[in-house]
């Protein structure tokens, strides 16, 4: 009996594991017919995970490795894996494989899974990352102004993060990031200038609402997608428990969340 029960454990785990990651759902993607760019492309694959749900602390676990989960998303691994099918989509290695490497290369810092602090969890930290990989070009500097503040929330609020809520050496090496994070300048659009830059806007780019909160970068991030001559966005809503495309438009909601002080844009290479 105790056999029998095992073996259905392992069928059960591996059954999760399979649910976790089918390659078939990327090869399904990938096979959707071309878009002229990159932003037609990012949008095409985002509008696949429409309706699927909310989720998160999708990416924590007892130990660290990639995690390539398609049936619910948070804002964060929303972008990510959207970004990944579609710069898959648009290469010369159009295949499962490449997507991992590509979600694996976004995600952790030169694409190495070493503990909890080689994932990258700043998104001005993430954003940074990409750009030095060339995945994409962060917009900011040149719309906006310098961002003067300085990102320790993680450090600060270590009880809401139970990989180091009470590991030293994790806390070390989080504490270690935000100091190097520091040496790196940051630039926003300020919330009350960005009817002035918001026609510079395209379908596609990454639109990431900068914080009000003390040593936090990022609240939310999404995809911009422009609908009968309005800038609304795609993500994943907490709000709403899905992903979605806004029915409010960009502005609107920008100016709606108190906690967001504006935005960063950056373009998908």
């Amino acid at each position: 009996m105790k056999r029998i029960y095992f073996l259905l454990f392992c069928l059960l785990f591996n059954a999760n594991l399979f649910a976790q990651f089918q390659p078939s759902l990327i090869e399904a993607k990938l096979k959707l017919p071309p878009k002229s760019n990159i932003g037609e492309t990012l949008i095409q694959i985002g509008e696949t995970f429409l309706g699927l749900p909310y989720e998160g602390g999708t990416l924590e676990g007892p130990e660290e490795k990639l995690v390539c989960k398609l049936d619910a998303f948070d804002c964060y691994t929303f972008v990510e894996n959207v970004m990944a099918i579609s710069l898959v989509k648009r290469s010369n290695d159009a295949t499962s494989d490449n997507y991992q490497k590509i979600l694996q290369n976004l995600r952790y810092r030169n694409g190495v899974i070493n503990g909890y602090a080689s994932r990258i969890h700043y998104f001005s930290d993430w954003a940074k990352n990409a750009e030095k990989n060339k995945y994409l070009q962060d917009l900011s500097p040149i719309l906006g102004v310098k961002m003067d503040k300085k990102i320790d929330f993680m450090s600060k609020h270590r009880n809401l993060y139970p990989a180091f809520a009470k590991d030293e050496k994790t806390l070390a090496e989080i504490i270690k990031m935000e100091e190097n994070l520091a040496k790196k300048q940051l630039y926003y659009i300020k919330k009350e200038d960005f009817q002035t830059y918001e026609s510079a806007i395209k379908d596609g780019d990454i639109i990431a609402f900068t914080s009000t909160i003390a040593g936090l970068d990022v609240n939310h991030e999404g995809f911009a997608v422009w609908k009968n001559g309005k800038l609304h966005f795609m993500h994943a809503s907490l709000e709403k428990k899905k992903i979605i495309v806004s029915d409010e438009t960009l502005y609107q909601y920008l100016m709606r969340i108190k906690k967001d002080s504006g935005v960063m844009v950056l373009r998908v290479n």
